[in-house]
């Protein structure tokens, strides 16, 4: 079983991120992705994320966003959280402002590994406390705290 917490690095948690729209927010995201080393191109990847989000908002509503895409220039699945202090307008589809961005990319054929983790995602943010928890935490290692407390109750 894929979890969140086995793909997600603290060093990819960002905190306290003031973006002035979604496009300043993923070129933010996949810049420190790119300066973690995890990412070659931010470039590229943003493009490919505004592309996807031109088709349909990944505002999934409750404060939560998750921006994916696929790309030829990865070997394997990136995956960030930001946390938005202040929120940024996703075009959620309850209107209101996100406060967690977990940006998901992956080689064109992580098909599986993809849609394994947008629901993995679509549960974490759901359990009561969750997105509290992760919107005042103030280090990714209290974050991934958050994650994996979570992800070791999905596994009883």
């Amino acid at each position: 079983m894929l979890l969140l917490s086995d793909l997600l690095r603290e060093d990819c948690i960002f905190l306290d991120l003031h973006p002035r729209d979604v496009r300043d927010c993923l070129e933010t995201m996949t810049a420190q992705l790119a300066a973690q080393g995890v990412l070659a191109d931010p470039a590229d990847a943003v493009t490919r994320l505004l592309e996807r989000e031109r088709t349909m908002s990944t505002g999934m509503g409750g404060g939560v966003a998750v921006p994916h895409a696929k790309s030829p220039h990865l070997r394997g699945m990136v995956v960030a959280l930001g946390v938005v202090t202040d929120g940024v307008d996703f075009k959620a589809i309850d209107g209101r402002p996100v406060h967690l961005v977990f940006l998901l990319m992956g080689p064109p054929d992580s098909t599986r590994q993809h849609v394994d983790l947008l629901a993995r995602i679509a549960y974490l943010v759901k359990t009561p406390g969750v997105c509290e928890a992760l919107r005042s935490a103030t280090s990714p290692q209290e974050a991934m705290a958050a994650i994996r407390s979570e992800a070791a109750r999905d596994r009883r």
